[in-house]
């Protein structure tokens, strides 16, 4: 072999080690990022999307258990029918006020004027077809809200459930797939 063909192998064997490392480490840095869907999945808690707005944490897994004990649709009924709502640090207010006026309710069931218990159970939208959604997200508002269902850092119940509308309504998650 001569000396060129030596050259040649050894720049190729460092591009492909120089390509390596800038490609893991792009990725390693893309990785860190937080995404808005890492909040469904969790917030970086492991928890499941679904159980929290179903408000049925016995399977969640990952989760550690003495931090998670969300609630279910009839509990937070029972909690505003029984004028409870202060000591779990959460108020009766109106869809718009958690998801503003751009994010309906969805299946054209009630207003965003409405208060949050007309979408619970009991309440004045209860039992519609379809309302099984909306009742879902008031419920993962409503465990985030009174810290029974842990956010990351930084991310508000607000923002958490807006980002869990924001991934119904554009197809991240279907609503069958977290109501089921």
């Amino acid at each position: 072999m001569n000396n060129s063909n030596e050259n040649t192998d050894v720049k190729n064997q460092s591009n492909s080690r120089r390509q390596f490392i800038f490609k893991a480490s792009a990725g390693a840095a893309i990785a860190t990022l937080a995404s808005k869907t890492a909040w469904a999945s969790g917030g970086g808690t492991g928890c499941s999307v679904s159980g929290n707005l179903s408000g049925n944490l016995s399977q969640a897994r990952d989760c550690p258990g003495e931090v998670v004990e969300g609630l279910s649709p009839n509990e937070w009924a029972t909690i505003f029918t029984n004028s409870e709502q202060a000591s779990y640090g959460v108020a009766n207010i109106r869809w718009k006020d958690i998801f503003g006026t751009s994010r309906k309710p969805f299946n054209s069931i009630g207003w965003n004027k409405n208060n949050l218990t007309k979408f619970l159970p009991g309440g004045k939208h209860s039992g519609k077809t379809g309302n099984d959604i909306n009742e879902a997200l008031i419920t993962a508002y409503l465990n985030a809200e009174s810290g029974k269902y842990p956010l990351a850092g930084g991310v508000t119940a607000y923002a958490y459930v807006e980002n869990l509308y924001d991934n119904i309504s554009n197809g991240t998650f279907t609503q069958s797939q977290i109501v089921s």
